[in-house]
């Protein structure tokens, strides 16, 4: 713990309520300051945390210190609240321009370790929070964690489902937790709005309890007409594990439909937002089994390439998909692995590009989906109506990015 740790946000609301001259400890008792900080009310060093704030946001708040109270802390005096901080507007529109004006500080801290396009995604979804939520930042990225992010939510506004874009998502995603078994990181699905696995769900969970809705939207981005969608289930293995890989491989989303032909296809989906691939390599005989199938759709001499760190959780991946048509008793005769990656995430696609050279020239049991090609082709395809507010919505937060467009927090 330390001052850093104060939200900045609850700081000013409570000095913007202070009269002209106040002290430290006019704000650190004040019960919102508590309530916004119940891990630090009992600390010995609490109010000197709350004075430190102030002190480093005093430009910020508009106010200057102007003496020591032994029995108060410091004395303050407002010189008229600053001006909100705010980033220059990119040369774009004007509806553009006005969105992007933004104060840097309501955005919360971001992360300096970030990669290029992970820090532009963390700061749009900081903005989604501050500016379409309209609600505070929390900690993160694990339960127990103290630092504050402006991608995390607060544990009530986590718990109030605001991850996700509509309430019928919200109920998916808990009932999906409900059931106690696969992935599923309750904490991460419900208060990183920077993960993948609340984006899987914001785009996937409408189809689950809609079969009519995932028939229609199935149909426009795969090949083969689909006659009726069976079921959809998020976060999803096959089971035994010993049967298939024997390991804890999953699908992010899973979807069992019928074609037009009358198969019965499988279609397994990896969801990548900003997350890399898994940096452990996995081998041997029960992954290696599924190498030799007579339809393997790898290069023979691609087998001491396959399992390389860069993409070995995209070849399990696959691997999973073959075993689900390949498995003594699958009721598939199709079975394929998606793909679905955000078209600005580079080193995503660079994986991509090199796995894919391993693969024999014509095999179709990869598909390559960008999160815009995925999006727009499911926007043709609902035209009114609630499900088109919901894809517009999504449009929103993981792909204009352009609404954000600011400068970095720490800059």
């Amino acid at each position: 713990m330390s001052r850093k740790h104060i939200r900045f946000d609850v700081l000013k609301l409570v000095v913007e309520h202070q009269n002209q001259v106040f002290a430290t400890k006019d704000v650190s008792e004040d019960e919102r300051m508590k309530r916004a900080h119940p891990e630090f009310v009992n600390h010995t060093h609490y109010h000197a945390f709350v004075g430190g704030a102030l002190s480093d946001h005093h430009i910020a708040l508009g106010i200057a210190e102007f003496r020591k109270s032994a029995s108060r802390r410091s004395r303050w005096q407002k010189n008229g609240l600053a001006k909100p901080v705010t980033a220059p507007a990119a040369k774009t529109s004007s509806t553009a321009a006005a969105a992007s004006q933004v104060d840097v500080l309501e955005l919360g801290p971001q992360c300096s370790k970030d990669s290029p396009f992970a820090a532009r995604m963390r700061l749009h979804q900081s903005w989604y929070r501050a500016k379409v939520l309209r609600v505070p930042y929390g900690a993160g990225p694990k339960p127990t964690s103290t630092s504050l992010y402006g991608n995390m939510l607060t544990p009530a506004d986590g718990k109030a489902g605001r991850n996700f874009l509509t309430p019928e998502i919200a109920q998916v995603a808990s009932d999906r937790v409900a059931q106690g078994e696969g992935a599923v990181e309750p904490f991460r699905l419900f208060h990183n709005m920077l993960s993948s696995q609340p984006m899987c769900f914001n785009l996937f969970g409408p189809l689950v309890n809609d079969r009519a809705l995932a028939c229609r939207l199935l149909s426009a981005i795969l090949p083969e007409g689909v006659a009726e969608v069976k079921r959809v289930v998020l976060e999803w293995a096959p089971q035994p594990a010993k049967d298939y890989l024997g390991d804890r491989t999953a699908f992010d989303a899973f979807i069992e439909y019928s074609a037009t032909d009358g198969r019965l296809c499988a279609l397994g989906i990896e969801t990548k937002l900003t997350e890399q691939f898994s940096a452990h390599e996995y081998d041997g005989n029960r992954y290696r089994r599924w190498m030799g199938v007579s339809d393997a759709p790898w290069r023979p001499e691609a087998a001491d390439k396959v399992h390389a760190i860069a993409h070995n959780q995209l070849w399990r991946d696959h691997l999973l998909a073959v075993a689900l048509r390949r498995q003594r008793y699958s009721p598939y005769p199709t079975t394929r692995l998606m793909l679905v990656r955000h078209p600005e995430d580079h080193d995503c696609a660079h994986v991509l590009a090199g796995y894919c050279k391993l693969l024999r020239e014509g095999d179709d049991s990869l598909i390559d989906m960008p999160l815009d090609r995925l999006v727009d082709a499911w926007t043709a395809t609902i035209t009114a109506g609630p499900h088109r507010r919901w894809i517009q919505e999504f449009r929103v937060r993981y792909l204009e990015l352009e609404r954000s467009l600011m400068l970095r927090a720490s800059e």
